[in-house]
């Protein structure tokens, strides 16, 4: 009988001390959607054309090639550096690379290569390729305040969201999402990117 009331004992103990580690959907969503709202207009700066520009390219967006300009000296990113500090502060480490490829390397592969989305001028500013035009894929719309847990401990919460995305024929329909954060030195981020560019409540 002792063994038995140790061991129920031991098991309570170990229930609650997982359930100190997990998070309820409101508690999740909370972190989640913060982070979302960054990342979307993040997003903006890296995919679409929240950036303006110092002199107007003109036809230049048009351009086949890479064709750099100088971002607008009012800028939110002015410089590379800050560009990057955006990003870490939202992706998780295990995923930075790829984005650092795509803004700032390039990308090649064995029957292409894509220049990367900027570069830096001469005055240590931001440059941007006008003609890497913007991601027409992006097309999904987060739905704040929906995130149901799948699984969460102290550091790590995967969870599913709504989201409305919009089709090539211009309807928009209803969907789920999963999203995954990682806490990192004490900091909530994305472990990938969830690749939304806007969110709104639900209502």
């Amino acid at each position: 009988m002792k063994k038995l009331i140790l061991f129920l004992l031991l098991l309570a103990i170990g229930a609650g001390l997982v359930a100190c580690g997990a998070y309820s959907d409101e508690e999740a969503a909370a972190i989640i959607d913060e982070l979302l709202i960054k990342e979307a207009d993040l997003n903006g700066y890296l995919y679409k054309d929240s950036f303006a520009t110092k002199e107007d390219p003109g036809d230049d967006v048009n351009a086949t090639y890479q064709k750099y300009y100088e971002v607008a000296p009012d800028s939110k990113y002015l410089t590379r550096t800050a560009l990057q500090n955006a990003i870490d502060e939202i992706i998780a480490t295990p995923s930075r690379q790829e984005i650092y490829d795509y803004a700032f390397n390039g990308v090649s592969g064995e029957d292409f290569s894509v220049p990367p989305r900027f570069a830096t001028a001469d005055n240590g500013n931001l440059q941007i390729n006008v003609a890497d035009h913007t991601y027409d894929g992006m097309r999904t719309t987060a739905i704040l305040g929906t995130a149901k847990v799948k699984r969460s401990n102290a550091t790590h919460i995967r969870a599913v969201i709504t989201v409305e995305r919009k089709k090539a024929d211009g309807t928009v329909v209803l969907d789920e999402k999963e999203v995954e954060i990682l806490k990192e030195d004490g900091v909530w981020r994305l472990l990938d990117q969830t690749m939304i560019i806007a969110v709104r409540t639900n209502e």
